[in-house]
């Protein structure tokens, strides 16, 4: 199903980043999801990662294709 966003022909600055960069931007994403995000990447010791300590991890993950 297609965003609103194309629909309309506006962009998203989350998918044109994504696109650009190839992964998303987690800087800004609050704790619960990046935690929930760190389990379902199966990244250890995520309940003792700061926010920071989170979003590398997923970065991390990100890039080793994981």
């Amino acid at each position: 199903m297609a965003s609103f966003n194309k629909i309309s022909g506006q962009k998203d600055q989350e998918t044109s980043a994504k696109r650009l960069h190839g992964a998303p931007s987690y800087d800004k994403w609050r704790r619960d999801d990046l935690y929930h995000l760190a389990a379902q990447k199966g990244i250890q010791n995520r309940a003792n990662m700061s926010n920071k300590e989170l979003v590398e991890a997923l970065k991390r993950t990100q890039s080793t294709g994981g």
